[in-house]
Parts: structure tokens; sequence; C-alpha cells
């Protein structure tokens, strides 16, 4: 066989292996709960969490919403125990504080009186779905988001504020966008990180990992546990990784 024509099968071999490999890695699956950057990138840090454990101290969170939840397949147990895995030699607690169809305005005394019964170093607050449903002002609603932040980070606790839940059809009804503005725009002037749930599951929507109009119980169980498995995960990832960063020397 002539040279060159060995050199040919020879390269015509490497590319099918090499599209063959690329055509692989393509079809592998890739994790469910992955957002686009577009949607979320953790940025920032927890300096107040990251001194708490410091000093040898446990990682207890707090959790505020507006609404009820199934405690052991809700985010914040599956939160526990991912943290719990991450800071194997830390005590990580969550505590969950429910205040059905409370506004933000309206979860400001329940917010102080949690946080000096908990002494959290860590507050997620979701906010956002009792003040759109109830077309509360947006300045009002920015006023109280303020206040509460306040509040949190002076008695020494970090903050991440989570909007409201997505589906097709309560946006239909209900205009989240200026709410969803307000919490953006607070969280780049107030220290606090925005943790945005609509957009990421208008994502899991919109990519079909995930349907918010079931026709049976069993889908609708299906949904609530991909949903709240994510937000679990990626709140993990979000908190151990910005800890980690506070604990860096500044370059």
């Amino acid at each position: 066989m002539k040279r060159a024509t060995v050199l040919t099968l020879a390269v015509l071999a490497g590319l099918t292996a090499t599209s063959t490999i690329a055509r692989a890695a393509s079809e592998t699956p890739t994790d469910p709960c992955t957002v686009p950057e577009t949607v979320y990138t953790v940025d920032g840090a927890l300096p107040r969490a990251w001194e708490r454990l410091k000093r040898g101290g446990a990682l207890p969170i707090l959790v505020l919403n507006s609404a009820g939840s199934r405690p052991d397949t809700a985010y914040p147990a599956l939160l526990e125990k991912e943290l719990a895995a991450r800071l194997p030699d830390r005590k990580v607690s969550v505590t969950v504080r429910n205040a059905p169809g409370a506004t933000a305005q309206e979860m400001l005394p329940i917010l102080n009186r949690e946080l000096a019964a908990s002494s959290a170093s860590l507050l997620i607050w979701q906010v956002g779905t009792a003040d759109a449903m109830r077309n509360i002002g947006p300045d009002s609603f920015g006023e109280a988001l303020g206040l509460g932040i306040a509040a949190a980070q002076g008695r020494g606790a970090d903050v991440i504020l989570m909007d409201m839940q997505y589906s097709p059809q309560t946006t239909q009804l209900i205009t989240f966008q200026p709410y969803l503005d307000y919490v953006e725009w607070v969280s780049q002037n107030s220290d606090v990180v925005h943790f945005p749930r609509f957009e990421m599951m208008r994502h899991w929507f919109e990519d079909d990992r995930v349907g918010f109009a079931p026709d049976s119980k069993e889908e609708k169980l299906q949904a609530y546990q991909f949903v709240h498995r994510c937000l679990g995960r990626i709140l993990a990832d979000t908190v151990s990784t910005m800890i980690d960063r506070a604990g860096r020397p500044a370059p």
C-alpha cells in the first residue's frame, strides 16, 4: 500500500475516532438541575457566616417564607443534608418559619423575632409572592426588603433573597416583573445575594425538564420533587462556594 494512502487512512481513522468521542460526549446526560450563567452565577460571599465558622461555630440557617411546605421533601431539608456533607466538621441546621400569605412588610416582626431566637448566621428570605398577588406597591415592597435586610445584617446574619416560584399559569394572572426587578436592585445595593428561583424554574420549564400543569397527582409530586431537589442542591453549592470565597485572602 502506498505511503500516501496509509497516511490518508490514518487521518480518516483519527477523525472518525474524534467524532465518535465528541458524539458520545454530547450524548452524555447532563445534570438536569443545571442552569446557564445567564440565569444564575454564584457571585459574592457570606462573610458573617464565614466568621461564625472560623471561630469554630456552627452554621445555623433560618428560612423564612410566605407559604407552607412538606418539611421532609422541601428544599430546606435537602439543603441541610447537602451542606452537612460539604461541612462534615461543622454543625449545620436549617430552621423553617412559615408565614402563609404574608407580605414582606408583614414578615418583618417574624423575621426579627426568629433571628433573635435562632441566632442564625444566614437568612434565606423568600419574598415577592404575596406582595405581587395583593398588588402591593413596588416601592413599599422595596422599603420592607431594605428594613429586613438591615435587621438581619445588624444581628450578624448574611442574607439570600429568594424570589417567587414560576408557573406559566400564574404569570398570566399576576404581574411579577416589578417585584423581581426590585429584588435584583435591592440585592445589588445591599450586599446580599439574589437567588433567582423564578428564572430557574422558567428555564427548567422551557427546556422541558419539568412541567407545572401535571395531569395526575403522581406527575405533580414528581414536579415538586424535581424543583425542590434542584433548589436544595444549587443553594448548597451557593452557600458552600460563597463561604469558601469569604475565607480566601484578598488578592
